[in-house]
């Protein structure tokens, strides 16, 4: 057996991912991976198959060859394999476990579907969900404590992906309005969010007064002062409830800008696929939103 090229599953992974989508680009956002992390993996892909090229150019596009087809086909039965095999395994010697980690905003309003649906497929599966600020999961992220992390990307951030683009909306309470000579009563997340800064660089750029009135970490505690009529906040769409109304930007509130609600990955790349496979459904879900 010592004779025998192996291949990594992990480009075939890709490989497969990149067949499906189209493009590079579409399959390093399906398997969380850069498009240059992607197009190295092809390329050791290719290297294995030299005498056999799996690509061919049709003018500027990139088409399987008979031997890419051969190998696409084979490559589906062996990830369908390694998912089956970790299910077995998964019911007879106890489940595998990811550790989620999430805002308690996003943990709400978010995560239900996309736990429904990963639990249909690997039911045996344990989840262990964080709701920590997104700045607390990174650090968690960076020393390995969370497999997988749903957060606000931040400036500069190298590490995390995004995965769809959240506008930032005015909620109160129904019918509640402010008086426009009177600084704005603002509810916000702690220092550190981004979200917050957002307000306060949006609020001063258009000149409108305010003052922090309620502070919280959690959006339960940012929301209770909204709800009772003394504050109004500025928060991502999804995580506004129906009892709360939501302002249009105008006369006394400033327009805020979006955020990106990013993905994030600790330790190395090869993860087990049942964390893969939650990692291909909080993309899609949040995509489809």
């Amino acid at each position: 057996m010592s004779g025998f090229r192996k291949i990594d599953p992990l480009l075939l992974e890709v490989f497969v991912a990149i067949a499906d989508s189209g493009s590079f680009a579409a399959a390093a956002d399906r398997v969380g991976r850069t498009k240059s992390a992607v197009s190295m993996q092809m390329k050791r892909l290719e290297t294995l198959f030299e005498h056999n090229p799996i690509f061919e150019y049709q003018g500027r596009t990139k088409r399987l060859t008979a031997h890419g087809e051969q190998l696409l086909a084979h490559a589906r039965i062996i990830l369908q394999l390694n998912d089956s095999l970790w299910q077995k395994m998964a019911q007879t010697h106890g489940p595998g476990c990811v550790r989620l980690g999430a805002p308690d905003d996003y943990a709400y309003t978010l995560l239900p579907d996309i736990l429904k649906r990963y639990a249909q497929k690997f039911p045996h599966v344990q989840i262990d969900v964080t709701c920590e600020p997104s700045e607390d999961l990174s650090e968690r992220i960076g020393r390995n404590e969370l497999d997988l992390a749903m957060v606000t990307r931040r400036p500069h951030d190298e590490i995390s992906r995004t995965v769809r683009l959240e506008p930032i909306v005015w909620a109160t309470a129904k019918g509640k309005r402010f008086d426009q000579s009177e600084p704005l009563p603002l509810a916000m997340f702690q220092p550190g969010c981004v979200a917050r800064a957002k307000t306060i660089e949006a609020c001063a750029k258009a000149g409108r007064d305010y003052r922090i009135a309620y502070s919280s970490p959690s959006i339960a505690g940012l929301l209770s002062p909204v709800r009772a009529g003394l504050a109004i906040a500025a928060i991502a769409r999804c995580s506004v409830p129906d009892d709360l109304e939501i302002l249009a930007p105008g006369i006394g509130l400033p327009e805020v800008k979006g955020i990106d609600i990013a993905l994030m990955r600790g330790g190395t790349s090869e993860h087990p696929h049942f964390v893969q496979h939650l990692a291909d459904e909080i993309h899609a879900s949040l995509r489809q939103i």
